[in-house]
């Protein structure tokens, strides 16, 4: 029971949360990739590919003002972000071939 609760206690003070990413289509595209993985933890968002890649990185807020915006040579990106106000943002991650989206909150 110990056990138990030192697990619930542990999980409550882990900060980092998945961004769920999904891929939008474009006419005519049939093949399926394996998607990115996006996380944020605080301030800092990280990304990752299955294999090295091309890509930009936008970060947009609630008005849709761009806050953040960046080009990538890699397998994946650890970026800190410029301090953000709590509230919604919209993630935007495009390589050559594909257009990414997912949300993530700030508190």
């Amino acid at each position: 029971m110990l056990l138990a609760l030192l697990c619930c206690t542990l999980s409550g003070f882990a900060e980092k949360k998945a961004i769920e990413l999904e891929k939008k289509k474009r006419p005519h595209e049939r093949s399926e990739v394996q998607l990115p993985t996006a996380s944020i933890d605080g301030q800092v968002l990280t990304i990752s590919f299955v294999s090295s890649t091309n890509f930009e990185v936008s970060v947009v807020d609630a008005s849709g003002a761009v806050v953040y915006t960046g080009s990538y040579s890699a397998q994946g990106a650890v970026i800190t972000l410029p301090n953000l106000p709590v509230g919604e943002y919209k993630l935007e991650i495009e390589d050559t071939n594909h257009l990414y989206n997912g949300e993530f909150e700030v508190n």
